[in-house]
């Protein structure tokens, strides 16, 4: 086991992305949630997740920033891609992750701010926020 376990924080993406919203759940349509249900993160194996999971930690420690970094599971229908920025909050030790994901047909993206985890080595970046703001 490289570090990899159930409880990744990437694994939660769609679900971490809804909580923020729930908060201004007012200002957020009802299509937002339903979107969600199909997304290719909910369709990928563990394999994917791992993949998936690398390439944004590895992204996140060395991409050059608005350089994609691409990943694909050759056993599968999975792929996708991570871009990583400087954080637009201007925080030394956080990033800003542009992630595209796909599974066959569905095609989910988003960006996310990550900072280092400083509590412990896994993960190595902690998914802070969604970043709607551009």
């Amino acid at each position: 086991d490289s570090g990899m376990r159930a409880n990744d924080p990437l694994k939660g993406l769609p679900i971490a992305a809804a909580m923020p919203a729930a908060a201004t759940a007012s200002a957020t349509p009802l299509s937002y949630y339903n979107g969600m249900r199909e997304t290719p993160i909910t369709k990928f194996s563990k394999a994917d997740m791992e993949l998936m999971s690398k390439t944004v930690y590895s992204a996140l420690d060395s991409g050059a920033d608005g350089v994609k970094v691409s990943w694909a599971n050759a056993a599968g229908s999975s792929s996708g891609s991570v871009t990583p920025a400087k954080d637009p909050k201007g925080r030394a030790s956080c990033r800003l992750a542009e992630i595209e994901n796909r599974y066959k047909t569905l095609l989910g993206a988003g960006s996310y701010i990550f900072c280092k985890n400083t509590k412990s080595k896994t993960p190595p970046w902690v998914l802070v926020q969604p970043w709607t703001e551009g």
